[in-house]
């Protein structure tokens, strides 16, 4: 019901009278030119085929659909079909598979659609030759579900695509046919709940190509991560662990380059991208350093050399890049020359040192190489897989599978065994769902299944994988025997097979055979099968990293507990005698692959490439062919047009499809019921059969059932809005007259208690104003009776001031008057004495002169003279100022 309320619920009325996927076609999806449906064809022969692919692909439409099946063509360059509104447009379809043009956001929708509607997990297997577009496919397909089921606030979306770009680096190599090839297989499944929500993710991984870190076909890279690490490094990183300041990819031997080979354009992400990345899983964000060592000890022991020849005894020629490689991996360089150098070997009860020769050394050097790398990369993928885990457990899950592609190289091993068996294995399911499946349930139910036929490739699958005589049980046989070796094993199983259609003995070449594969022949080269089903570590070697110093290093080394016993209350496992290769590993778990795939409802992807040199624009009709055939499109397309790929049981389509069914056949169940329901929905009677059980529906026929079912749950839904909203409408009517009822009111409470406020407020402001008056008369009144005071004041101080004046003026007048008289007596004395000192003078020589004492005028001076100069201090009168 959301899905149709998004798809269907904004279009009322407008959209009557229009079919979804012309509404959809208004709205941008662009269905390109020929058929979209590779069994509405009117001719399925090879160039009809051809034609139709070639028409799409130079139209920019990659896309093409048959049934269950969606073909991709690698188109080399980049393309708008992954934009936001194409997802949007896609994610608000109600059935992508039928409404809307071939692409991988279709299929991703449909399972999601499919797991949520039929309570059952999906899975979409993604296949192809190597170059094909696999990786990118499954990133696609990753990126649709993550935007249609993560809650928001959750990062979990964020960290699964974060995964890509580490395990493209740390997976992914440039081989002859791609720049980016996956080198390991990968089951990602994501986990979700009853509402479709996506609740965590895990990875399982396949068969990791260890032999590329040691050798790499001309024109063929490394893992991308080393290349990556090499040239981004950080120099504070390479001065902490005592290597140079700079180095260049051209520096290390176990790149394979020369200078200006590498094309940075063409890697999945740079170093700061990397770590970026890194940063966003917790599990690897606090050891993103230790990694780096781990790399960089790997790219260091690539440039370890020994001098003398092949049967010499090994001597390292520069003990400096061993030294390097011991401090990267935090143990003693003597040690890790001794444990490279040389081998103990048991003699009864003691231990012998022997030397290794050069040639030994190396491979005990590359044995170390492979095993460092392996290790790290399952820490990588655990770190994944705990950080994208949730506690709460899911309800259903979606699988992609992006395993290798089928491969074919001038050299091949059994790396390249392996992941064509895979592909084998992968086909063999496919024609089980497509063909032998629907043949036996045809002949069952009694339908005629004469004109139907189909390619197999059982005999393949048993040539490699037969117990006790298949290539891979040889195999693990002869690394058994102590005495086994490559040439035993060739001649044992070319015994075996020499008469199987499917196996060729090389009569040029001794020590090679052919494998008839389903999309060719392909020959493989027996020399080192041995060793590397074997997968040998030196025992000192693997000591010697289980104790270093480096807590890192030593756990990625450390023995993994065996498995406790059921029911055996703590007991483990003992080990089992029987050796167990890596073959022996890879087909455990790719049955267990199988398995879980056919448990489940499986979508089809088939990669193909328009060209073997990686060209845009470039389609080669041979190579195009090829692949159409190899990967079972033509088989699937023909076997399409002549059978009915859906089959229900009559009480099932009944059930899911009785709402469409007209009232008069709603009574109506079994063969009949059946009837009534495809006539009332205008399927033509070549278009399905009925059995003895089912029905069996032709392409596209419950495409249309669905989009019937979906659009009348689409109105039903519409017409529940209708009247809801109606409701909605009148509720929301009365509230809104309710509401202006209300606002009304409380409009003209709020105006009464305005006006009472503003009467109150005028009452306020006139007593204040009055209030206010009264005090500035107050005030004026005290400011003039202050002004009064002050005049009063003023002129009391004036009249004081004048009347002190005119005192002081009589006063200064009198005294002056005072001062002048006695200024005038003091003068008149000073005069009067001056004159009598004078006489008093002359009187005295009178006397002295013996005359003038009968004077008596002059004895009154002479006694005032005595009297002054008495007052005056006494002594005789001076003599006049003349004298």
């Amino acid at each position: 019901l959301k899905r149709a309320k998004e798809a269907l619920g904004h279009r009322g009325a407008q959209g009557q009278g229009r079919t979804v996927r012309q509404q959809l076609s208004e709205m941008g999806s662009d269905w390109g030119p020929g058929e979209s449906e590779l069994s509405a064809l009117k001719s399925t022969d090879d160039a009809a085929l051809l034609e139709n692919t070639r028409k799409r692909y130079e139209a920019g439409h990659i896309y093409t659909r048959s049934g269950r099946l969606l073909l991709a063509v690698n188109p080399y360059r980049k393309l708008p079909l992954y934009t936001d509104e194409l997802l949007q447009m896609y994610k608000s379809s109600l059935h992508p598979q039928s409404e809307l043009a071939p692409h991988v956001y279709a299929v991703a929708g449909s399972a999601h659609m499919g797991m949520m509607q039929n309570s059952m997990s999906q899975s979409v297997v993604i296949s192809g030759e190597s170059g094909a577009g696999k990786t990118e496919t499954a990133k696609i397909l990753l990126q649709y579900l993550a935007e249609v089921s993560c809650s928001a606030g959750s990062d979990l979306h964020t960290r699964v695509i974060k995964t890509n770009p580490i395990m493209e680096s740390f997976g992914c190599a440039k081989t002859v046919w791609n720049n980016n090839s996956s080198r390991f297989g990968k089951f990602l499944t994501l986990q979700f709940s009853a509402t479709g929500r996506m609740l965590g993710a895990s990875m399982k991984t396949y068969l990791l190509e260890k032999s590329r870190l040691t050798s790499q076909l001309p024109g063929e890279h490394n893992y991308h991560v080393l290349y990556t690490v090499a040239k981004g490094l950080s120099a504070h990183s390479r001065k902490e662990w005592g290597l140079p300041a700079s180095s260049n990819v051209e520096d290390f031997k176990l790149l394979n380059v020369k200078k200006g080979d590498v094309e940075w354009d063409q890697f999945p992400c740079n170093f700061p991208e990397l770590s970026g990345a890194m940063h966003v899983i917790p599990h690897l964000d606090s050891v993103q350093d230790s990694c780096w060592k781990v790399v960089m000890a790997i790219l260091y022991l690539g440039n370890v050399e020994f001098l003398g020849k092949v049967e010499d005894d090994a001597v390292v020629s520069d003990k400096s890049v061993l030294a390097k490689v011991a401090k990267l991996l935090s143990c003693e360089p003597e040690q890790l020359e001794k444990a490279i150098c040389t081998q103990n070997i048991k003699a009864g009860l003691d231990w012998i040192s022997k030397p290794n020769t050069c040639e030994y050394a190396v491979n005990v050097k590359h044995a170390l190489t492979k095993a460092l790398y392996s290790r790290l990369f399952d820490f990588v993928v655990e770190a994944i897989n705990d950080s994208l885990i949730s506690g709460e457990e899911g309800r259903f899950f979606i699988g992609a599978v992006d395993i290798f592609g089928f491969e074919c190289f001038p050299t091949n091993s059994l790396e390249q065994l392996c992941i064509n068996f895979a592909n084998e294995k992968l086909q063999r399911m496919f024609t089980e769902a497509v063909f032998e499946s629907i043949l036996a349930e045809y002949q069952k139910e009694g339908i005629n299944v004469d004109a139907m036929t189909y390619e197999d490739n059982t005999k393949v699958v048993e040539l490699i994988d037969a117990s006790g005589t298949g290539i891979l049980s040889l195999l693990s046989e002869e690394c058994f025997f102590p005495s086994g070796s490559d040439a035993s094993w060739l001649q044992k199983i070319k015994q075996a097979h020499a008469k199987h259609p499917n196996f060729i003995e090389e009569r040029m070449d001794k020590t090679a055979f052919t494998i008839a594969h389903y999309p060719g022949k392909v020959t493989y080269q027996s020399q080192g099968f041995l060793v590397k089903n074997k997968d040998p570590l030196s025992q000192d070697l693997l000591v010697l990293m289980q104790f270093s110093d480096d807590e890192f290093i030593a756990s990625m080394f450390k023995e993994k507990q065996q498995d406790l016993l059921a029911g055996g209350h703590g007991v483990r496992r003992f080990k089992s005698a029987k050796f167990v290769g890596v073959i022996d590993s890879f087909r455990t778990s790719l049955n267990a692959l199988v398995k879980t795939l056919s448990s489940t409802k499986t979508h089809f992807i088939r990669c193909v490439k328009p060209n073997m040199i990686k060209k845009p624009n470039a389609f080669v009709e041979d190579v195009m062919m090829r692949q159409l055939y190899t990967s079972g499109v033509v088989q699937a397309v023909q076997a399409t047009r002549k059978g009915f790929p859906d089959h229900l049981l009559f009480s099932e389509l009944i059930a899911r499809y009785f709402i469409v069914l007209p009232q008069n056949a709603k009574s109506s169940d079994g063969k009949e019921g059946v009837k009534a329901l495809l006539n009332s929905a205008q399927v033509m009677e070549e278009q399905y059969r009925i059995g003895k059980t089912k029905v069996f529906l032709g392409v596209g026929v419950l495409d249309r059932l669905e989009q019937r079912r979906m659009e009348f749950i689409a109105a039903q839904a519409i017409a529940m809005q209708v009247i809801v909203r109606m409701y909605i409408a009148k509720r929301r009517l009365k509230e809104k007259r309710d509401a202006m009822e209300r606002k009304r009111n409380a409009e003209a409470e709020a105006k009464r208690q305005e006006d009472e406020a503003r009467m109150r407020r005028e009452e306020e402001e006139r007593l204040a104003r009055e209030k206010e008056e009264e005090e500035t008369r107050k005030k004026e009144e005290a400011e003039e009776t202050e002004r009064q005071k002050r005049f009063q004041r003023a002129r009391q101080m004036s009249f004081e001031r004048r009347s002190a004046k005119k005192k002081r003026e009589v006063d200064d007048k009198k005294k002056n008057e005072e001062e002048a008289t006695r200024i005038a007596a003091q003068a008149t004395a000073l005069s009067v004495k001056e004159l009598d000192s004078e006489r008093l003078y002359q009187y005295q020589q009178e006397v002295a002169d013996g005359g003038g004492t009968d004077n008596a005028e002059m004895m009154n001076v002479a006694v005032v003279s005595d009297i002054g100069w008495k007052g005056g201090g006494g002594g005789a009168p001076a003599p006049p100022a003349g004298g």
